[in-house]
């Protein structure tokens, strides 16, 4: 770098990494693992949730999945993008518990896109919705594109309004 910069020296790190030119970085990582799923921080306000192919399911792990998301998020404004790939079922208990209740209590989640890439888990994942609804926006399909494209919309609906 150029000693052309007001406090900056030739060939010092530290002066280039704390600068007012060149804010602090933090290397956290963006991606995170559950026996069932990643999940990657596409950003400070969208989690994407991918479910690993042949997943059953079940209450205790897509608990562990949601308690993840929730850690990682922490008390800031998100949206989260969950892709379901085909091969994947549940068990009863899954759709029996009610994974989203701290989501209406504590949490700052406010849009939800789920991609279920077969017909029968996305009828699945629209009844769990039905049971146990939750107090964020919904949007559940087939097409990835679409899901993003949906999540896009809310979060600048979100951010002009409020709500």
């Amino acid at each position: 770098m150029a000693p052309s910069q007001p406090g900056l020296r030739a060939g010092t790190v530290t002066n280039l990494l704390t600068s007012p030119t060149f804010p602090i970085m933090t290397l956290e990582p963006r991606e995170h693992h559950t026996e069932i799923a990643t999940l990657i921080i596409v950003s400070p306000d969208l989690v994407e949730i991918h479910y690993h192919p042949g997943t059953v399911f079940n209450a205790q792990a897509v608990g562990e999945v949601q308690e993840k998301r929730r850690s990682l998020m922490g008390n800031r404004p998100y949206a989260t993008l969950t892709i379901i790939p085909e091969d994947v079922d549940y068990n009863m208990d899954a759709m029996s518990k009610d994974q989203g209740h701290a989501d209406r209590t504590q949490s700052q989640l406010l849009a939800t896109a789920v991609v279920a890439k077969a017909s029968m888990i996305q009828m699945l994942t629209k009844l769990y919705f039905s049971y146990f609804p939750q107090l964020h926006r919904i949007y559940v399909t087939d097409d990835e594109q679409a899901a993003r494209a949906w999540l896009a919309k809310q979060m600048k609906e979100i951010a002009l309004t409020g709500s």
